[in-house]
């Protein structure tokens, strides 16, 4: 009997940690929904939400943090270099998956990027709109077959960067299910 409760105990704080986890996340995605992007002209940006920011900067100062420990730990111990492998390719991955702005203008939509051109569509381009079912990420496809803007559930304004698609890229397919 005390087994058993004691696995229902761990399993319920799992169960409590992924449910608080979903609605964090839930939370974050809500927020990106009701803030409006900047307006700089003609340009439009819409850039990650302020909340998501700051968890992926934290997350990145741990992970820095954990790997000076690891750096220490290995100077001390004479270990081998390949344990700092571990935490810098989860640094770098997180560096690259992290959601990035997408900027709308009189032109067309542009996705900037770290280490490559920004991506660039002009809106005669754009063939049609797409969500990730997954996701829920947001697909803008090109005609021509380059590369797709990615628009995350993490940016702000996604009615409003619909709404500018619909303005300026008249012809286009646009999914229309979960339109707020």
């Amino acid at each position: 009997m005390r087994e058993f409760l004691g696995t229902v105990l761990g399993l319920s704080l799992w169960v409590g940690f992924y449910v608080c986890v979903r609605a964090f996340f839930s939370s974050i995605k809500r927020s990106a929904l009701r803030e409006q992007p900047r307006q700089d002209g003609a340009a439009l940006e819409f850039f990650p939400v302020a909340r998501m920011q700051v968890l992926v900067r934290l997350v990145l100062v741990f992970l820095a943090a954990f790997g000076v420990l690891v750096s220490v730990a290995m100077r001390k111990e004479g270990g081998s270099v390949y344990a700092l492998l571990g935490p810098a390719a989860v640094f770098l991955l997180i560096i690259l998956a992290r959601p990035v702005s997408v900027v709308a203008d009189d032109h067309g939509i542009r996705q900037r990027r770290w280490f490559l051109p920004d991506k660039e569509m002009k809106w005669a381009d754009v063939a049609s709109v797409a969500q990730g079912t997954n996701t829920g990420t947001t697909y803008v496809l090109s005609r021509n077959g380059g590369p797709k803007i990615r628009f995350s559930v993490f940016l702000v304004g996604r009615t409003r960067f619909k709404r500018e698609i619909r303005a300026h890229a008249r012809d286009a397919e646009i999914y229309s299910e979960d339109d707020e």
